[in-house]
């Protein structure tokens, strides 16, 4: 087997270029922002330099991680995040498919914000209500996939935690400064509620995806973590655990203040890789835990 994998630097595309590679796959991991030993430097929003680099190394399987991931970064650049996650995304689905001359197969990641959050748990066949354009743009960038070939595949993850770069890399994470910075007070969410999967485990499911392509239906799939949490909980849990003082912070118990819109609750129904015999789960208090050691 041979993958192309974009956004490799990534949060999430680290794990899964670390764990392909070690199970002896031929792996070529595309950075650009973030340049890494062992990785090739490629804006893949230039079509040209990657209808070549397609037509060089001929995978089986690109799994396309890259995207502008952050709500609030969507706001600010619409037109620019937009052309990464849904142009970008097109073009390298049009032009890498099974009946295309070194075609094959595409793994799109997507996410759980392309729906409303008013009705959960979401099934892989409900229709998406996003409430935000990072929402909207990802459920865009599956549509265009699944035009393009049926035969793709879109994997929706949740936010993810796992070895930070840096605590701002996760949306969770970044949440150890909240609690240490005692000076700065802040008012945290206990209103929306999310299934927090390690990267670890999606780029498992990711591997197990990719071992059964051949039996493999073209469609949507999910993976949402098996336990819900809201900020407020996670920023509990870093006070007890290592004992830090929250005086500082407050609970609100509506929407989160200020920002773009968050669904309020949008864990989704895992059952069609479950019956496929594909399912990785991390404790999130122990995963999570061991992710900000390094911070401490």
């Amino acid at each position: 087997m041979k993958v192309l994998l974009t956004g490799a630097s990534g949060l999430l595309g680290r794990d899964v270029h670390k764990l392909f590679k070690s199970k002896g796959i031929e792996i070529t991991g595309l950075c650009f922002s973030r340049p890494v030993e062992g990785l090739v430097q490629l804006d893949i929003t230039d079509n040209d330099a990657m209808d070549k680099l397609i037509a060089s190394t001929k995978p089986n399987l690109v799994i396309h991680s890259a995207a502008q991931r952050f709500p609030d970064q969507m706001e600010k650049e619409p037109e620019k995040s937009w052309k990464l996650n849904v142009d970008t995304t097109q073009h390298l689905a049009q032009i890498y498919k099974t009946t295309s001359a070194n075609g094959g197969r595409l793994i799109y990641i997507s996410t759980d914000y392309v729906f409303s959050g008013d009705n959960p748990p979401y099934s892989a066949e409900t229709e998406g209500n996003p409430t935000n354009v990072y929402g909207k743009s990802k459920l865009e960038g599956e549509k265009v996939v699944l035009a393009a070939d049926p035969n793709h595949c879109v994997l929706r993850v949740p936010v993810l935690y796992g070895d930070v770069k840096t605590l701002k890399e996760s949306a969770l994470t970044c949440l150890l400064d909240t609690v240490r910075e005692t000076s700065k007070p802040a008012k945290i969410s206990s209103y929306e509620k999310r299934n927090p999967a390690h990267t670890e485990d999606i780029a498992g499911i990711l591997l197990d995806m990719a071992n059964k392509l051949d039996t493999l239906p073209g469609g949507v799939y999910q993976w949402s973590g098996k336990e819900k949490w809201s900020k407020w909980d996670i920023v509990k849990l870093i006070s007890q655990e290592l004992s830090m003082p929250m005086d500082h912070l407050e609970e609100v118990a509506g929407p989160s203040p200020g920002g773009v819109p968050r669904p309020r609750d949008v864990e989704m129904d895992r059952s069609k890789l479950t019956d496929k015999g594909i399912d990785h789960h991390t404790d999130f208090k122990t995963g999570f835990l061991k992710c900000l050691q390094p911070f401490l």
